[in-house]
């Protein structure tokens, strides 16, 4: 059996206001990176447009924005992209990216929103988002299939 992966739904985002958060947060921050010209992301994207698909990035955000209003649904396709930004933007918490970007949120902000607050909720959101959907997600062969596309090379299925 083949699953097509551009119309099968496998996650429902409920409109919930810790979703809402996530989902703003996430794109929030990867909108920051890939376009302030203080990271190097902001030229990579042009230099590596090849790997960088815009209109497919810019696509998913806006499908995951309407979360303000309604639940989201993903197929499996939207949801390993979806998972990779989440994947981008919690190792940009995370080591040597933290610092940079710790550094220039606080220089932007000044004081307005505590970063290592930000950074725990969404790291804990973001692992949160990804053991809720492997707990509910009983296809194996999708299992598989976002195992290795994600390289999450975990056997916890």
């Amino acid at each position: 059996m083949t699953i097509k992966s551009s119309g099968f739904i496998i996650l429902q985002l409920p409109l919930t206001s810790d979703n809402k958060a996530f989902i703003y947060q996430t794109f929030g921050i990867t909108q920051y990176i890939f376009y302030d010209e203080r990271f190097p992301t902001s030229t990579l994207k042009n230099d590596e447009f090849d790997k960088f698909d815009k209109k497919y990035y810019d696509q998913i955000r806006e499908k995951c924005l309407k979360i303000k209003n309604a639940e989201v649904s993903f197929t499996i396709d939207e949801f390993i992209f979806l998972s990779k930004t989440i994947d981008f933007v919690s190792k940009c918490f995370i080591g040597e990216p933290k610092e940079k970007l710790q550094n220039i949120f606080n220089e932007d902000f000044k004081g307005e929103y505590d970063f290592n607050l930000m950074k725990d909720w969404y790291l804990l959101m973001s692992s949160k988002f990804f053991k809720e959907f492997r707990a509910s997600c009983k296809n194996k062969e999708i299992r598989d299939r976002i195992s290795k596309e994600l390289e999450w090379d975990i056997n916890i299925w």
